[in-house]
């Protein structure tokens, strides 16, 4: 039985005064110059909104996961590209560092995530594993006092323009994570290229070889071989995250719709009085509420300290399918505007379809 007390409902106020000075204004600028928006993304650090659930002493805003879901969702809102910067942070790359890594890790790797100064990225997909992570190839092998690394990853997001890469790899004792700063400038990083997808140019989803990268071995992450329980446990949070991300992206497409329904006339009158567009809309609200109530029922769960496996994994789901079904019919309700770049329904039917797929 959760609820959202003052001091959430203020720090929800407070994402919303940013999403709508610092983001609203600039989004379709950015979307039209197809320019990932690095001032951006590195600004989310200074706001506090990078490493919400992580103690302040590591650069984080030392808040509970119900306001880590509200950063996600309102984030989202305005631009769902900015609330993905936010999860890989506080899930998949600073989740691992955080609960398993050395305390110099969360010091000099954490917190500079935390405070906007990295943008960071996961190396988990291979071209042969994606949902089976225990298919993954890339080497960590011990050369002296380094690691080499060896492999092939795709799908790394922000990887181009990443200051702090943390790999899954493979050593003797299994699947191990190793982090490995400033990456553009190692000697056998190989940028293949920027996968192009459905979120477009903006999204940078990056193809990388690592060629015999040298990196000390006091890079590892917690313990060797335990790197793929690390990553099933971050998942558990990304996945809070991204449910928090459906939700906001519902909620923005279903907003869109309102206004449109309301603004657009024909046969006399706003087309919100027609009944099929209505149902619609009425269709649209009872869908965003559910998945706002099922993630945030996470949230809760996790601030209590419980396993969130199976309630993170229904809520990101759950509210995934609603982002896409939501975008879909505010694209409908828009006719033929919502199939134009004109209007940003298109961009949250194209973002949603990522959401299914991803976590």
């Amino acid at each position: 039985e959760f609820e959202l007390t003052a001091d959430h409902r203020a720090y929800r106020e407070a994402v919303r005064e940013f999403v709508d000075s610092e983001v609203r204004p600039v989004v379709e600028d950015y979307e039209e110059r197809g320019e990932f928006p690095e001032d951006l993304v590195r600004q989310l650090g200074p706001a506090g909104f990078s490493g919400v659930p992580f103690p302040t002493e590591y650069g984080g805003a030392g808040l509970d996961y119900r306001s880590f879901a509200i950063t996600n969702e309102e984030l989202s809102r305005g631009w769902k590209l900015l609330a993905g910067a936010v999860n890989v942070i506080a899930s998949l790359v600073g989740y691992p560092i955080y609960e398993e890594g050395a305390e110099w890790q969360r010091e000099e790797w954490l917190e500079r995530a935390c405070t906007g100064e990295w943008i960071v990225s996961l190396g988990m997909t291979e071209p042969g594993a994606g949902s089976d992570a225990a298919s993954i190839e890339t080497t960590a092998e011990r050369d002296g006092e380094d690691l080499l690394i060896d492999g092939h990853k795709v799908w790394m997001t922000n990887g181009h323009v990443a200051d702090f890469m943390l790999l899954v790899t493979r050593t003797e004792a299994g699947l191990t994570l190793v982090g490995m700063p400033n990456p553009a400038a190692r000697e056998g990083v190989e940028f293949v290229r920027q996968i192009p997808c459905m979120e477009g140019e903006v999204a940078i989803e990056s193809e990388v070889k690592f060629h015999d990268v040298r990196v000390p071995a006091d890079h590892v992450v917690g313990e060797p071989g335990e790197g793929l329980r690390y990553v099933l446990k971050a998942l558990d949070v990304g996945r809070i995250g991204t449910a928090a991300q459906g939700v906001g992206v519902a909620q923005a497409a279903m907003d869109a719709s309102l206004a449109f329904a309301d603004d657009r006339e024909q046969f006399g009158q706003p087309i919100r009085e027609f009944q099929g567009v209505g149902f619609k809309l009425a269709d649209m609200a009872m869908s965003v509420e559910a998945a706002r109530l099922l993630t945030l029922s996470a949230a809760d769960q996790r601030d209590r300290g419980e396993r969130v496996t199976k309630e993170a994994a229904m809520a990101k789901t759950y509210a995934t399918d609603v982002a896409m079904e939501v975008a879909t019919e505010a694209v409908q309700v828009h006719g033929s505007r919502g199939y134009s770049t004109d209007y940003p329904v298109e961009r949250h039917m194209r973002v949603a379809k990522g959401m299914q797929i991803y976590e």
